[in-house]
């Protein structure tokens, strides 16, 4: 056995916030990865990763290990004192890089020349050497205080053929440009000027051939490229990127090509029904032969060299996420350590050095085991749990199911059923996803296991409009909110009843973003199914909600309203299924939730309801999260949430609130 790492040394158990192992078990379902980012050099002689804090107070450490080294692996450690370590990545064989940043700053927004802007704590990134964990450079050091690179800017172009030097982008003022950086002196040479609406930068073969700018409020994406014989910069694609509820772009970057002018692209192009895998000519702004196109799901993402071009593969998923492999050989290899998991667990190349591969397994049951497999000798070691404290036996599966909605269609959905199992009296939280185009998948869910844990069965559909099925299946969402979408839900939960799997006198139904206004919406015009539904930051009024897409730009707006509806033109229409006109239909307690600082979804919309809801006599509570965005939460923050929703759904799900107050207890 190769042995890496057993875990933290002296780890102490930390007292929960609350009575009873329920807290204990909330404190450790939701706490970040004890390790991440676990890469191999190219060598694959090196391994490196980060040991992340187990509860608040710590430090990041870096761990570099050599595992050829006579008698067995030798790790180091490398310690940054008080600073998060936001990523790692080996720059060759010889040197590795690290970006840190200030620990305990508080993200916050910012006016900039009439835009609303986050702002971020500021990341350095440095280079070491891996022999003698000395020899630090910092990159773009000297370069003055205009130069700086937020955690979200990782490395361009490791330059294989430059082992000097490396592409990456940083900010200076607000300008997000492209630099040739030699990672021995940290010295930058710009090579390319982007803007302050400029969010990413690709290359190829050591040029950058794509750059990729956001609109202002962020919903779409303008893709530039540098297309025809003069090579200038020309937009080549805009496309939705639905930062709203994290769907997928129509259009976007899949990698680097081994053949000039050329770039590989995840797209769905000339009405095609599924997204595949593309070559794309950047002279000619065309698309060439597909790559790589399933029949019956969508491709995710492509597996592609980064440095070569090489295409490897492709990402989909069914029911679970699977990798599909070009090369015979190497599908042989993956389908071999494939066998030797259970076919609940998704097993996931990560990290590539010559006959070494760093796989990551995750599942519903766990959250997350990186492993060593070493084709030379066949043998997969165990390297790290990412979180030790939670073991298989404390969490629950997620069972992959079907159901008929009432037209005849099958909807693909997930049900997590607590330990006793689901039975005709067991509690049912209906969850349905944001999005509304995207999907859930198979995986560690923590907000999930936390409700299991608690006693209730969670159903979690995938209805009509969700992404990853199809362009048809998405499209038939649209124009559908709280009408076909709404009733494939309730079709959900109607089959569960029916099939002796949950009580129909206590069911609630608990939302996020869009899931949010399918919870307001469903309170209000299925009521007979619901004994009380939560929403975290809803849309409330889609009629002011598409208003509030109108300064966003045209693309955006035009895409709103061919998802929802004209405002003007089908105003009736609009308001037909906006929750904040139907306030006084909704009969069953609701807890509304909102951060201040949201930027996707405008808090208004939950003072709005709250207000028509106030007018209505409804029973209800309204917390308004100070300094949140778009985001249940997190560290604490989270931790209060599920609490507060934990004792909401205990008191409410009798139809009434007796004594819920998120702001009675906050648990320290």
């Amino acid at each position: 056995m190769l042995a890496i790492v057993a875990g933290p040394a002296g780890a102490q158990r930390v007292p929960s916030m609350g009575d009873g192992a329920i807290e204990d078990f909330l404190r450790h379902v939701i706490r970040p990865p004890s390790y991440a980012n676990v890469r191999l050099s190219p060598s694959g002689r090196y391994l490196l990763m980060v040991e992340k804090p187990r509860y608040d107070g710590g430090d990041d450490t870096i761990l570099v290990y050599d595992l050829d080294a006579e008698g067995g692996a030798v790790g180091r450690r490398v310690s940054v004192g008080n600073r998060r370590v936001d990523w790692v990545e080996w720059a060759n064989d010889d040197r590795f890089l690290i970006a840190i940043s200030a620990r305990n700053v508080r993200v916050g927004l910012r006016r900039v020349r009439g835009r609303v802007q986050v702002v971020a704590s500021q990341s350095r990134v440095l280079t070491i050497d891996r022999d003698s964990l000395q020899r630090v450079s910092v990159l773009f050091d000297g370069e003055g205080e205009n130069f700086w690179n937020r955690n979200r800017s990782p490395i361009t172009d490791f330059l294989p053929d430059d082992p000097d030097h490396i592409l990456m982008p940083s900010y200076e003022r607000r300008n997000y440009n492209l630099y040739r950086v030699n990672i021995e002196t940290g010295a930058a040479e710009r090579i390319e000027r982007g803007d302050d609406a400029t969010v990413a930068w690709f290359s190829a073969n050591g040029e950058a051939v794509m750059r990729v700018d956001r609109t202002r409020r962020g919903e779409h994406l303008r893709f530039h490229a540098r297309t025809g014989r003069n090579g200038r910069w020309r937009r080549v694609n805009t496309v939705r990127t639905l930062d709203l509820f994290d769907a997928r772009a129509n259009f976007e970057w899949a990698g680097p090509s081994d053949q000039p002018g050329e770039i590989y692209v995840r797209a769905r192009p000339n009405g095609t029904e599924f997204y595949g895998i593309y070559r794309y000519d950047l002279a000619e702004d065309v698309f060439l032969e597909p790559v790589a196109v399933r029949d019956d799901y969508d491709i995710d993402y492509a597996l592609i060299d980064d440095d070569t071009g090489a295409y490897y593969g492709y990402s989909y998923a069914d029911a679970r996420r699977h990798f599909v492999f070009a090369d015979p050989v190497f599908a042989a290899g993956y389908a071999d350590i494939r066998s030797q998991f259970p076919d609940d667990v998704i097993v996931e190349p990560v990290s590539v050095g010559a006959s070494r591969m760093v796989i990551y397994t995750s599942g519903a049951t766990q959250p997350g085991i990186y492993y060593m497999h070493d084709a030379a000798s066949g043998v997969i070691d165990e390297l790290v749990a990412v979180n030790s404290e939670l073991v298989a036996d404390s969490l629950q599966p997620m069972q992959a199911i079907t159901y008929t909605a009432r037209d005849g269609t099958e909807i693909p959905a997930f049900l997590t059923e607590p330990g006793t199992g689901s039975t005709s009296t067991t509690p049912l939280i209906v969850m349905p996803h944001g999005g509304p185009e995207a999907r859930d998948g198979q995986g560690f869910d923590p907000v999930v296991q936390y409700l299991a844990a608690l006693g209730y069965t969670v159903f979690q559909p995938n209805y009509r409009g969700s992404s990853g099925y199809g362009r048809a299946y998405a499209e038939a969402g649209y124009r559908q909110w709280g009408r076909l979408m709404q009733d494939d839900i309730s079709d959900g939960v109607a089959s569960l009843v029916d099939s002796g799997r949950a009580d129909p006198d206590r069911v609630c139904i608990v939302g996020f973003s869009y899931g949010g206004y399918a919870a307001l919406i469903g309170a209000a015009l299925t009521p007979e199914l619901y004994r009380c539904a939560f929403a975290g930051a809803p849309v409330a009024d889609v009629e002011a909600f598409l208003e509030f897409k109108e300064d966003a730009g045209d693309e955006v707006h035009d895409y709103w309203v061919e998802l929802l509806g004209h405002p003007r033109r089908d105003r009736d229409f609009l308001r037909e299924t906006s929750p904040v006109r139907l306030a006084d239909r909704i009969q069953r307690p609701v807890y509304l939730l909102h951060g201040d600082a949201d930027q996707v979804v405008p808090v208004e919309q939950s003072r709005a309801m709250a207000e028509a809801l106030e007018t209505a006599g409804a029973d209800f509570v309204y917390e308004e999260v100070p300094n949140l965005t778009h985001q249940w939460g997190q560290g604490r923050d989270f931790i209060i949430t599920m609490r507060n929703l934990a004792s909401f759904l205990d008191d409410a799900m009798d139809g009434r609130i007796d004594s819920f107050d998120p702001n009675a207890d906050d648990g320290e």
